[in-house]
């Protein structure tokens, strides 16, 4: 059988597709396609607070739990903390959602979950920012601290949503105002701080 000149060029050409195929892979893995972020050269799980951060009776919450995946984020990371302090139990949650596709993804994700967060609760008075606490982050594109009360006891329930670039950080607090000792508007002021700062030092951006 005589090869034609055509047939020995189909393995040459096989061999320049798979070759740009493996090529376009890599680079995709390492900017991800649609032009998204790299990946970061930390894990997701750096930007969780620990147990220094809260205030004296504060502990990490050992079980563990699957983060809420109702965002489409690529990377989420949990950390819980509760308290032994005072005779009612408080518990404090931090969610962090890292979008691969970047900003723009994190932006719109941002506004969804706001909008959830921060929706009226049965039984729990409107959502407020305290004027103990006119916090401000010098770090998000886009943030939003309140904070809301039980309509029938001192229990009060306060809430951050942060977008840091490709990254949405969610934070909530329990408090019982009759029990400032176990946390109050200054810890949690320095809780939120600490999420800008962690957030500022992975990204590598200012807080001030």
């Amino acid at each position: 059988m005589v090869r034609t000149h055509s047939s020995r060029k189909l393995p040459i050409l096989l061999g320049s597709m798979l070759l740009v195929a493996w090529s376009t892979s890599c680079l995709c893995t390492q900017v991800r396609c649609g032009g998204g972020y790299p990946p970061p050269a930390f894990p997701v799980e750096e930007l969780l607070l620990d147990e220094s951060t809260f205030p004296e009776g504060w502990h990490a919450h050992r079980d563990s739990y699957d983060p809420e995946d109702r965002l489409p984020a690529e990377q989420i990371a949990l950390g819980l903390h509760i308290n032994g302090c005072g005779p009612y139990s408080l518990g404090a949650g931090q969610y962090v959602y890292r979008f691969f596709d970047g900003a723009e993804e994190a932006a719109t994700a941002y506004r969804t979950e706001s909008a959830l967060w921060f929706s009226a609760r049965e039984g729990w008075g409107p959502w407020g920012t305290p004027p103990e606490l006119p916090y401000e982050s010098p770090v998000a594109d886009q943030f939003r601290l309140a904070c809301c009360a039980d309509q029938t006891s001192s229990q009060r329930f306060c809430q951050a949503v942060g977008q840091y670039e490709e990254y949405v950080v969610l934070l909530d607090v329990d408090m019982n105002p009759e029990y400032p000792e176990c946390m109050d508007f200054n810890d949690l002021e320095r809780i939120v701080a600490a999420v800008d700062d962690r957030m500022a030092s992975h990204l590598g951006k200012n807080t001030y």
